[in-house]
């Protein structure tokens, strides 16, 4: 089907050159008819007339070659090789060189007058002018070579000379580009063509881009890894080939990591770079892990191996959490020292839908995804937790089932509040139930009408009814 559509094109295109040039041809064939025609109409004007139909028709058949060479030659051949049809700078060159050896046909064959001469002045000339123009004509035909080869097209991102800019115009003597910064870039098609130049969006438009970091020797590099891929799963917007994470080297502030990362489209680099970054440093924050600096320590004791397990900051971690905002320092440490640490592999759930829970989680190290059951019986993911994020705080509380199955996507670290571990902090200070009721209260709301923020209000009777019934429920349940 789209084999006959072009041929029909080249058909069409044929069309008006071709019917010019048989009208030329039989009017030129009857000179004689019209030359006295002429004659009657202006004396003397038979010879104006025979010329006039002569060059017209040497011009309609130099229209008809440059048509037919266009459409039954270069782009058929051109097409087959590239996919493409012919560069509009090649057909210019065909119709180009046309036109001055139709115009010398005319001198000759019209007009009667000898053309060496000219031909040999016009060569003389033409070697002066080539030699003076020697660069443009050297971009000329570089700029037909790569228009032919096609290393490059509109909208490409090229990196050249470490500057990186995307195609926006290729003409006979330059390639005009575009930087991220907006600045116009004009480099001679002659340059491109000797020298070297990478195209970041071929083959295909997805990348890969890296990102360098060091981190201290005490942490392991395995531990390192998790949450460097944890960061990654966690950044939305990349590409979805396989992303790692490698040791390049060592230095005297630690090792250094490298994270390998893809990219869907160059336009996307600063954005999801900037996006990775803030991950890894909040991923590794809340880990309890700092990204070392310049330093000299002189050790005076035995050295001892380094130990490989995680140090982590329960308290800071706890005070982070929403659900606790009202909780003292005092009873944060009493909190922090009883929370359970735990592990996860990656594709092991943590909790699951509907089964009965007495606990809260806060994620510490990794990603995390939830799912849902829909009517089909099947899990939907609906979101995704990351680092200082608390969960089942519903079945924590009020003694509710747990309402979705949350899965690590990676390794996953853990810490677990229990209701034994709260019980004596409600017990000592009953008011925290009545705050609890009214967190849990706005966070149902949000939810249930997370398209219109001006729904959650705090005055409103059927908001502090539920508050008051979440609050009863948790005093009842913790026996306060």
């Amino acid at each position: 089907m789209k084999e006959d559509s072009i041929n029909s094109s080249r058909i069409t295109s044929l069309g008006a050159p071709l019917i010019a040039f048989l009208l030329l041809a039989f009017v030129h064939s009857q000179a004689s008819l019209v030359a006295s025609l002429f004659s009657q109409l202006l004396p003397d004007s038979d010879l104006f007339a025979t010329r006039f139909v002569g060059v017209a028709l040497w011009l309609s058949g130099a229209w008809l070659a440059g048509r037919a060479i266009d459409t039954l030659v270069l782009n058929p051949v051109i097409r087959s090789r590239t996919g493409a049809p012919a560069p509009s700078i090649l057909s210019n060159v065909v119709s180009a060189t046309l036109f001055v050896a139709t115009v010398f046909c005319i001198i000759k064959f019209v007009f009667e007058r000898p053309v060496g001469g000219l031909l040999a002045t016009s060569g003389i000339v033409t070697v002066i002018i080539g030699f003076a123009i020697r660069d443009m004509i050297a971009d000329f035909f570089s700029g037909l070579a790569m228009n032919i080869e096609q290393p490059y097209r509109i909208g490409d991102w090229l990196e050249l000379d470490g500057v990186v800019a995307r195609v926006t115009e290729m003409n006979w003597r330059a390639t005009r580009l575009i930087t991220q910064s907006r600045k116009t870039v004009v480099v001679p098609n002659n340059n491109l063509a000797v020298r070297q130049f990478a195209n970041i969006s071929r083959p295909e438009r997805y990348y890969r881009e890296s990102l360098e970091l060091v981190l201290n020797y005490t942490t392991d590099p395995a531990r390192i890894e998790n949450i460097l891929l944890a960061a990654i799963h966690a950044t939305e917007g990349l590409a979805t080939q396989r992303h790692d994470v490698r040791i390049t080297g060592f230095q005297e502030r630690g090792v250094v990591y490298q994270i390998r990362f893809w990219v869907n489209d160059y336009t996307d680099k600063v954005r999801l770079r900037h996006r990775l970054a803030a991950n890894v440093l909040e991923f590794i924050s809340q880990a309890g892990i700092s990204i070392p600096y310049a330093q000299h320590e002189i050790v005076l004791t035995r050295e001892r191996k380094p130990r490989k397990e995680r140090r982590i900051n329960a308290r800071r971690l706890l005070s982070r959490v929403s659900w606790l905002e009202m909780l003292t320092d005092d009873e944060l440490e009493q909190l922090a020292a009883v929370a359970v640490a735990k592990e996860y592999d990656t594709g092991r759930d943590v909790v699951r839908q509907d089964d009965i829970g007495s606990s809260l989680y806060v994620l510490v190290e990794g990603v995390l995804e939830v799912f849902t059951r829909n009517e089909d019986g099947k899990d939907g993911s609906v979101g995704k937790i990351q680092p200082g994020q608390a969960f089942g705080e519903m079945s924590l509380l009020t003694g509710s089932p747990r309402v979705a199955t949350v899965r690590a996507i990676t390794d996953v670290y853990v810490l677990e509040i229990r209701r034994e571990d709260l019980e004596p902090i409600l017990r000592a200070r009953p008011a925290i139930a009545e705050e609890l009721g009214q967190i849990m209260a706005r966070r149902q709301y949000l939810n249930e009408h997370s398209n219109d923020s001006n729904e959650v209000t705090e005055e409103s009777e059927d908001f502090r009814s539920r508050a008051l019934h979440l609050a009863r429920r948790i005093s009842h349940l913790f026996g306060i």
